[in-house]
């Protein structure tokens, strides 16, 4: 089973070059590192909608590929930061600061974006610039204080930190559940929504929760 964000060794570039009109870039990127991301959109007919990214920024390409051609499956959670590096040390000294501050919560976390697919393929994509974007998978209900304190905690690091809040139905941005918002932007394979986070409506509804953040 493949998640979005999670990063996809291709078995067969030159098979999958072949299956329709690609840009030179994309050619090139592939041959030289045959790694695609999992984009947030439905799968169809068995194929799984991928991105494909360049050497800039302009360079993205989307399509879809069978499971048949999955060599490999890495997840951004399968990272362990403590023993892989970027190639920026301001980035590699944030995400030592970042697993710090999980480490006091149970939380599934792992970075995304150009720094996950950097620590996956050890090809630099990173810069003096580059932000860290990263996902903590939840299915347990995330307290609200405790994704402010989180995000209090992250918002004094030098790096500039987007996280999203990854759970069966959807992506939510921490910073915006953290913010006391009522409504959520819902990231779904459908595309974004406006909706009452399950935390939220829990509390709406007067229900009780476990807290299984510790906090």
């Amino acid at each position: 089973m493949v998640r979005v964000h999670d990063l996809i060794e291709l078995t067969n570039v030159e098979g999958f070059l072949l299956k329709e009109t690609f840009p030179d870039w994309v050619r090139q990127s592939l041959r030289e590192l045959p790694y695609v991301v999992v984009r947030r959109a439905p799968i169809i007919d068995g194929l799984i909608p991928i991105g494909i990214r360049g050497k800039h920024r302009s360079e993205r390409c989307a399509s879809t590929i069978s499971i048949s051609s999955i060599k490999k499956i890495y997840t951004p959670e399968s990272i362990d930061v403590s023993n892989v590096q970027t190639h920026a040390s301001h980035i590699n000294e944030a995400l030592k600061a970042i697993e710090e501050m999980i480490a006091e919560y149970p939380l599934t976390w792992g970075p995304t974006g150009s720094v996950g697919f950097e620590l996956i393929t050890r090809n630099p994509t990173t810069h003096l610039k580059s932000d860290i974007d990263m996902i903590i998978r939840s299915d347990v209900t995330l307290q609200r204080t405790t994704a402010e304190t989180l995000m209090n905690q992250l918002s004094k690091l030098p790096v500039k930190v987007d996280i999203l809040l990854e759970r069966d139905e959807g992506g939510y941005a921490l910073s915006e559940y953290a913010s006391g918002a009522d409504k959520l932007v819902m990231r779904s394979t459908e595309g974004p929504k406006l909706v009452t986070h399950p935390m939220l409506q829990l509390l709406h509804d007067g229900g009780k929760y476990d807290d299984h953040t510790g906090t």
